[in-house]
């Protein structure tokens, strides 16, 4: 397994820019569907990533969700991005509505820490609510990704 670089995380990411849901559930089932995986895969991922959300839910504030899980339905980490058209609840840590979703996937036994290191620079960007306005309003898929990976360097 090679070690993947930030930008290259999220040019590879699957992403819904108008995502329609009705609650978290709703949200996370779409968002995994989007990676394409297949039915029975995306039943299991659901699954670990719904366990996930039991042991404490990964709203971290400012209008964004890091839902994340290991699972073995990948061999590689990948991500899908959804911004929601009707903020809902995710019972994030500031009590306030998501509307914004970056759901995190990796094998559990990855050689190196990509997943980690980029869970963790979502978190640490978005602690600062002005840093994300521009992702709430910008349009088009590239356009998007561009202006994330922008935050990162």
């Amino acid at each position: 397994m090679v070690k993947t670089s930030i930008p290259d995380l999220i040019k590879n990411s699957k992403i819904a820019l108008n995502l329609d849901v009705s609650d978290e559930k709703d949200a996370l089932l779409k968002l995994i569907k989007l990676l394409e995986l297949g039915e029975t895969k995306e039943n299991l991922l659901y699954n670990s990533v719904l366990q996930r959300e039991e042991m404490g839910s990964t709203g971290i504030g400012n209008g964004i969700a890091i839902p994340h899980t290991r699972s073995f339905v990948v061999t590689d980490m990948m991500i899908a991005i959804g911004r929601l058209k009707k903020p809902i609840n995710f019972n994030s840590v500031d009590g306030k509505p998501v509307s914004l979703i970056f759901l995190i996937v990796a094998p559990p036994y990855a050689y190196h820490s990509d997943y980690l290191i980029f869970l963790g620079k979502i978190a640490e960007i978005f602690q600062e609510s002005s840093i994300n306005d521009k992702l709430f309003k910008i349009e088009g898929d590239e356009n998007f990704k561009e202006e994330l990976c922008k935050l990162f360097f």
